[in-house]
This record gives C-alpha cells, structure tokens and sequence, in this order.
C-alpha cells in the first residue's frame, strides 16, 4: 500500500455522502450526578477523568473511599468543563483557521472557495480527529483534540483546508501537506495518543 493510500486518522471522510451529522460543542457545566464512575483494581493512585460520546467517565482505584471519590470528580469534571469552554471559541477557531490557510496555503480559502467555509468542534468524532465535506465547506474538527499542543490542532485544520482543494491523499495533497513544517511530528503524536488509547480501553 502506497503512502497517498493509505487510510488517515485525521479524516475518513472527505464528503458528506454518508450523511455526517456534526454536534457543535455546546459548553455547560456537567452535572455530577450522571457522571460514570469506574473502579479499577489495576490502578492504585492514579485517576482520570475524559469524555466519551454524551458522557462523562471518570476512573479510580477500586479501594478509594466515596468521600474522596466525590471530591475528585468535582475537581477533575470542573477542569473538563474549563477545557471545554476554551476550546468552544467559534471566533478564534476561524480566526486560526484564516491564519493557517493563507501562510501555508496562500491563499484565505474562506473568502475564496466556491462554497461558504465554516469550522467548528464537535463532540461525535471518537474514531478521527477531523472530517470535512467539500461540497458545503464544513470542516469539524474532535473535542478531543481541545486539549493538545498547539502544532496537533495546527496540523489537523490544515489537513482539513487542503481537503478543500484536494478531494484525496494523493500526491498533490502532501505537497501542500508539506508545507506544514511541523506536519510528521503531529502526525506521530496523534499515532502514539490513538495507540495508547487503545491500549487503555483494553485494560
């Protein structure tokens, strides 16, 4: 299998043939009592909490005391609904977007594409971390990369604008892909955070 065929993380999609129905992030405040908590007997200290789907799940060593339980989820549930609100920011996302398009692209593909171009976080994308469907200019981009470096979500949008311009994962999309000097070490971190995902959804 050659490298431009090869299937990518970022986007399996590059239409809406498949009718994709994007949730636009709405930040409110969980509420506690419908948070799932998970005991573990193979952690002893460590706890973490994430978002899956519609829910909020937070895992902790199968001895920990309720009361302590009850104290963690608030704090790490609050630091979820923090990340949450920064990352809904619609303005500041196209704003980056713009940035990215016409320093890497040159060109502003909001003003310029054929179709309306708009860019938003969703919260239906566990599988890839962007899709996007040319023939609308929607671009969504997964919650979950809200709280990566940088460069990640960087590399992520421009994958998604040159999907404007090139339907495939051919020759001339790494050719603009390229451009993105930091494009195989996002790439790599995305490939490390999926495996150890997995791993973890394993144990």
């Amino acid at each position: 299998m050659t490298r431009e065929n090869q299937p990518s993380l970022f986007d399996e999609d590059t239409d809406d043939s498949k009718g994709i129905d994007g949730i636009e992030l709405v930040v409110t405040k969980t509420d506690l009592s419908q948070v799932e908590v998970i005991r573990s007997k193979r952690r002893k200290r460590n706890i973490t909490a994430y978002r899956e789907s519609d829910k909020t799940v937070v895992m902790v060593p199968a001895r920990m005391a309720k009361r302590d339980i009850d104290v963690y989820v608030a704090e790490l549930v609050d630091r979820l609904d923090a990340r949450d609100e920064r990352a809904g920011s619609q303005s500041e996302l196209e704003k980056r977007a713009r940035t990215l398009s016409e320093k890497y692209l040159d060109v502003d593909l909001f003003k310029t594409h054929r179709v309306p171009v708009s860019i938003r976080w969703v919260t239906n994308q566990n599988s890839r971390w962007g899709s996007c469907s040319p023939s609308d200019g929607a671009i969504r981009l997964s919650h979950r990369l809200s709280n990566m470096p940088q460069f990640v979500i960087d590399s992520v949008i421009v994958h998604e604008l040159i999907h404007l311009l090139v339907a495939d994962h051919g020759p001339k999309f790494y050719e603009l892909m390229n451009k993105f000097p930091e494009h195989e070490k996002a790439k790599a971190y995305l490939d490390g955070y999926s495996f150890a995902e997995q791993h973890l959804k394993n144990d």
